[in-house]
């Protein structure tokens, strides 16, 4: 037996850096994991020897996992419905954009409740202040899963408890069925981009003296009207700059037909009356396409809350595939949407 008895657990809180400020926030996750690989091979020269004393090193790329609930109650100010919120909009506008950029979130609905799946790519600096995920010892509950709604931000929250099917409301373009599941995956490209370092070296806070050493040092200030506090790029660091260029958002859901209605009919249940390229416009009293929690807001107002930021929005859709199943047991419809992103 060892020496030590140690403790081991879940004493432990995971931050994700965001764009407050460079601020990180501890969300409340199921599980995350981070992977960081650098490019790097042995080269075999003519130096007298087998024994292989060069490298050649590329850059470097990161990518954190994460699975998310979705909370009723005060702990929904901090689980994965929120984390995907804040890095969506964090990437619909460059002055807030921060790393690590998401690349995708896929929201689940089903009888068994809700949850979240993100992937962020970050450029693999693990610096301390640097970092754009971490984790921290603590023997602490999360502040929002006071009961008393005190560390939540809202003073009605109250308890928390995981979202159930019960707690969702679904709506899929003009088709209305009883919503079996449903999900929706937002999904960002982004690009890797190297530079020479520019001719100016600079001292800058946290880069060290401005030499040309080993391990890095010096960095160079570009201007940038976006972050106010230039561009900086450091000798000796394989750190890419991330671009952001598109996002789009798909979905998919199953719908079970009442025998009699309407829907009952293949061609109405199914493609066949969609014009292609047709838009599937909201009207003002509705959503066509909405998937809706229950919860408080920032305003502390309990009612509807859209799964996914109203900035990029479900509003307008077409439905590109379904599967009309017809059998002993419930007639039901899978299909697929496509969303312009508002």
């Amino acid at each position: 037996m060892p020496i030590n008895n140690d403790i081991l657990g879940i004493y432990k809180a995971v931050f994700i850096r965001t764009s407050g400020g460079g601020t990180g926030y501890s969300y409340i996750v199921e599980s995350a994991s981070r992977s960081i690989t650098i490019d790097a091979q042995p080269k075999t020269m003519m130096i007298g020897s087998p024994k292989t004393r060069i490298m050649d090193i590329g850059g470097a790329s990161e990518s954190i996992s994460i699975q998310a609930p979705i909370l009723i109650g005060g702990g929904s100010r901090w689980d994965g419905r929120r984390l995907a919120s804040d890095k969506i909009n964090e990437i619909l506008d460059p002055t807030t954009a921060s790393l690590p950029v998401l690349k995708s979130a896929e929201f689940t609905i089903s009888e068994s409740g809700g949850s979240v799946s993100l992937s962020l790519e970050g450029d693999g600096d693990v610096g301390i202040g640097t970092s754009s995920f971490w984790v921290v010892q603590s023997n602490q509950p999360h502040p929002s899963l006071d009961p008393t709604g005190a560390g939540t931000g809202y003073s009605v929250a109250g308890p928390t408890r995981v979202a159930r099917f019960y707690d969702f409301r679904a709506q899929i373009g003009n088709r209305i069925y009883f919503i079996q599941e449903a999900s929706i995956n937002v999904s960002v490209e982004t690009s890797k981009a190297y530079f020479i370092n520019p001719y100016n070296f600079t001292t800058l806070t946290g880069y060290g003296s401005p030499t040309v050493a080993q391990g890095g040092g010096g960095g160079t200030a570009l201007p940038s009207g976006l972050s106010g506090n230039g561009i900086s790029i450091r000798y000796g660091t394989p750190f890419p700059h991330i671009g952001i260029n598109a996002i789009t958002v798909t979905g998919k859901g199953k719908g079970a037909v009442v025998v009699g209605s309407t829907y009952a009919d293949e061609n109405i249940a199914g493609i066949t009356t969609q014009v292609a390229g047709k838009t599937v416009l909201a009207s003002s009293s509705s959503t066509s396409f909405a998937l809706e929690v229950a919860g408080y807001d920032d305003s502390n107002t309990f009612g509807w809350q859209n799964l996914i930021p109203s900035g990029i929005g479900l509003s307008k859709a077409i439905i590109n595939a379904t599967n009309f199943q017809v059998n002993t047991g419930i007639l039901t419809v899978d299909f697929d949407f496509m969303c312009y992103v508002a």
